[in-house]
């Protein structure tokens, strides 16, 4: 199975509960660059501290019957009695909690500890996981347990070099930001998404799998059905509860114009749990046009004038166009907060509506309608090809030839 590519970003949000990113001044001190300790003293003292709070861990699940705590801050002050064990010794150093800004994006936020505790209760938001049943970060962690084993941690100290990990299993061990990588080769393995998606079908997509095209199709709708890989009625994305099965089907006026719709295609994105295509090629066209309209959306929520994807012309006399996607111009999420009434500055808003896992986290979907204009009007478009450049996860549902 080919290597797939991670978004920086996407890889971020799948792979860690606590988000670090160091803002420190450089300090002068011996040991310290940029707000953090390399300094061997300071880790020792690092560690003999996890191994308190490992241990009042263990008392508290005794007591609460194997549960673990919601936050490190419950174990004061029955099974921590000095609330100074939940702070790094390198940050009383420096100054203690009043002084120091706690520099990572936690998922159930504890005023009261430097440390970054992995096993909250906390449900992921739809910024990390769109299926159902919900999950949390508890979920994940026991399930990436499941994978590698007791190493999992289950607090880290971010404040030394190498990271410091407390794991799951007592033993306390170093590793860059991504402690994962100490144990898997296969940066996919670990994901959120890879660890609760919707297993693959087991054959391929045939015709057969997308509603029969409509005999009143002109050839101005293109017929996509050949190059499909989603069906609109289950989670094609991997996400169960996630698809598309309430949008009308068939020959469809949105925003004016006519659209074929019976699949989807998707292209690859890191965020999802299922591996796609980077590229669909030789779409067939066969003929002139002086726009082409497209209705898509993207997979997950991105920064504005992004590329999130690429439409290239192929035409008849051997010239090649490309309409480069931006993000929050030509497209947007399909995950919208319920009741924005936005819409991207180049394109408007197809259609709206939700699906089962949406209407659990209290959004709506949307589809966007762009349209292009051909610069090379007198000449066929033999084909298009959809690529998508940064693994972002876009996908195309109909396109229409004006």
């Amino acid at each position: 199975m080919r290597v797939r590519k991670v978004c920086p970003v996407v890889l971020r949000l799948a792979l860690a509960a606590c988000l670090f990113s160091p803002a420190w001044p450089l300090a002068q001190a011996a040991g310290i660059q940029g707000g953090y300790s390399t300094n061997v003293a300071d880790q020792a003292d690092c560690k003999r501290q996890l191994n308190i709070i490992y241990g009042a861990i263990q008392q508290y699940r005794e007591q609460h019957g194997g549960k673990l705590p919601d936050k490190l801050s419950e174990l004061t002050p029955e099974f921590i009695h000095n609330s100074d064990v939940l702070v790094c010794p390198y940050v009383h150093k420096r100054g203690g909690l009043r002084t120091w800004k706690k520099q990572f994006r936690e998922p159930a936020p504890d005023p009261h500890t430097s440390y970054c505790y992995e096993m909250p209760p906390q449900p992921f938001d739809a910024s990390h996981w769109r299926g159902l049943p919900k999950k949390t970060w508890r979920d994940f962690k026991e399930r990436q347990a499941e994978q590698v084993g007791p190493v999992v941690p289950i607090v880290r100290c971010l404040d030394h070099r190498p990271y410091l990990n407390l794991a799951i299993g007592a033993q306390i061990y170093e590793s860059g930001y991504y402690w994962e990588t100490n144990f898997s080769q296969d940066e996919h393995l670990l994901t959120v998404a890879n660890l609760f998606r919707v297993p693959a079908p087991e054959r391929p997509l045939t015709s057969k799998d997308f509603p029969p095209r409509d005999p009143k199709a002109t050839p101005r709708l293109l017929d996509l059905t050949a190059y499909y890989n989603g069906v609109l009625t289950n989670g094609w994305q991997g996400f169960a509860g996630n698809d598309l099965g309430s949008l009308p089907t068939g020959i469809q006026r949105f925003d004016g114009i006519e659209f074929d719709i019976r699949g989807v295609i998707q292209l690859n994105g890191a965020e999802l749990p299922t591996v796609f295509t980077d590229h669909v090629s030789g779409i067939a066209v066969g003929q002139k046009c002086g726009r082409i309209h497209f209705l898509h959306a993207v997979s997950h929520d991105y920064k504005a004038n992004t590329v999130q994807a690429s439409y290239v012309m192929h035409y008849a006399n051997g010239a090649v166009q490309e309409f480069q996607v931006l993000y929050g111009q030509h497209l947007a999420d399909w995950w919208r907060d319920r009741g924005d009434a936005s819409a991207p500055t180049k394109a408007a808003v197809a259609w709206t509506g939700q699906n089962a896992a949406s209407k659990a986290y209290g959004m709506q979907l949307g589809l966007y309608h762009t349209a292009w204009e051909n610069p090379l009007k007198d000449v066929k478009v033999s084909t298009i090809t959809l690529a998508e450049p940064f693994s972002t996860g876009p996908f195309v549902l109909a396109i229409t030839l004006e």
